[in-house]
């Protein structure tokens, strides 16, 4: 006789219900709260860029859902060089409390990193900004530059001519013997051998050549620093590459730029006294600190290419850069063009952080000077920032490596 014990019961239940609770799971599926699934193992030393099918739009946010998702990787930043003469050997080796926080992420064609480090105020004042003062035309911020972060790509092989330095880092590029004539020898970024892909954010530059607003601003009224509220930007990355010595063609300290147009020119006259442009009624500090071409085509500034802003207009319009604590910015801005302009990028600074978003298609026609990154596969790159300072004031980071995961 079958046993009809409470206990044999649940067991033939039991029987009967695990087989359509298999099959249910496999019609509607489970979360990995519900079945136990352990979530990706990713190797923590490296930047994952994690497989999305939606590229985040880059407007220098972290909001969009796919980077919650994507595992972060702490980069340390080393102390730039310091020492006179330079010390190439022990540059960047000491300790410095700078990190970079990046992220990335990739679609079937572009690849999005996201960058995020401390910085106490927002500095867009580069050292030949103006300053109309009693009276003429100055330039009292010759000590200031503007925010930036740059990533440098090996493409292939490359060597430095300094011993120890051929790491496929930022430090192959580093010199002290073979200056170069017309070069600071801090900002030499010569390669002895191969070429590699330099990724620059400019502040005052690249950065906000598209839109750049502010909210909230709490501005120093001599430095014309941000250090409160939020500033939001949108444009591009410069797209330069470093190669050898050329002594027909010897720009930037070894850096050279991709083919095509470049998002600035100079806001001065030919003999440098006066600059060419100034707007006449910016709306906000944002807006008189961003000159663009489209303003001067919109006929919203004053001046000409060649005298540039007379004494006159100067006397007119400075007083309401004056009310916004701002400058006569040095550089206009507009579309860049060609190769230059493969890299967009959104900035956001805010309660003493810079958060940017950079975007570019995993390849490009230009295999020569762009790195070509494939699924599946890994990448040197070594990444540095410059806080309101020049290229030999900067804190640059050891090789890490990027890996586009499947």
């Amino acid at each position: 006789m079958q046993d009809l014990s409470p206990f044999h019961k649940e067991d033939n239940v039991i029987k009967r219900l695990v087989p359509m609770a298999i099959i249910a799971l496999a019609i509607v599926g489970c979360s990995d709260k519900d079945n136990g699934v352990k979530p990706p193992s990713y190797d923590l030393t490296k930047l994952n860029a994690i497989k999305v099918t939606t590229d985040p739009v880059v407007d220098g946010a972290s909001s969009d859902a796919m980077w919650a998702d994507a595992p972060a990787l702490t980069v340390s930043l080393g102390d730039g060089m310091d020492e006179t003469p330079p010390n190439c050997t022990s540059c960047h080796s000491r300790s410095s409390a700078t990190t970079v926080t990046l992220k990335a992420v990739h679609s079937a064609t572009k690849l999005t990193i996201l960058a995020s480090w401390p910085d106490d105020d927002a500095s867009f004042t580069r050292s030949e900004s103006w300053s109309w003062t009693n009276g003429a035309w100055a330039k009292p911020n010759g000590d200031q530059s503007e925010d930036r972060i740059a990533f440098f790509w090996p493409i292939g092989a490359i060597t430095s001519d300094v011993a120890g330095q051929s790491t496929g880092g930022c430090m192959t590029k580093c010199h002290t013997t073979d200056v170069h004539p017309g070069n600071d020898l801090e900002d030499e970024a010569y390669l002895a051998t191969g070429t590699a892909d330099s990724w620059h954010m400019k502040a005052a530059r690249f950065l906000p050549a598209t839109s750049a607003s502010g909210s909230g601003l709490t501005i120093d009224a001599t430095t014309h620093q941000v250090t409160g509220g939020t500033v939001r930007m949108a444009g591009w990355i410069d797209d330069k590459y470093n190669a050898q010595w050329s002594e027909a063609n010897a720009p930037d300290g070894g850096r050279y730029a991709d083919a095509g147009g470049g998002a600035e020119s100079r806001n001065r006259i030919t003999d440098k006294s006066r600059p060419k442009y100034m707007e006449k009624a910016p709306t906000d500090f944002m807006d008189a600190m961003i000159l663009t071409q489209s303003e001067i085509d919109a006929g919203q500034t004053a001046g000409d290419a060649t005298t540039g802003v007379s004494d006159a207009d100067a006397a007119l319009y400075w007083p309401a850069y004056a009310a916004l604590k701002a400058i006569v910015p040095e550089r206009i801005l507009k579309n860049p063009g060609g190769s230059r302009a493969d890299i967009i990028q959104g900035g956001v600074w805010a309660s003493g952080r810079w958060t940017v978003e950079m975007q570019r298609t995993l390849t490009t026609t230009d295999v020569e000077h762009d790195i070509q990154l494939a699924v599946g596969q890994e990448y040197i790159f070594g990444v540095a920032t410059m806080d309101n300072a020049g290229g030999d004031e900067h804190k640059a980071s050891t090789k890490h490596i990027l890996k586009v995961l499947e």
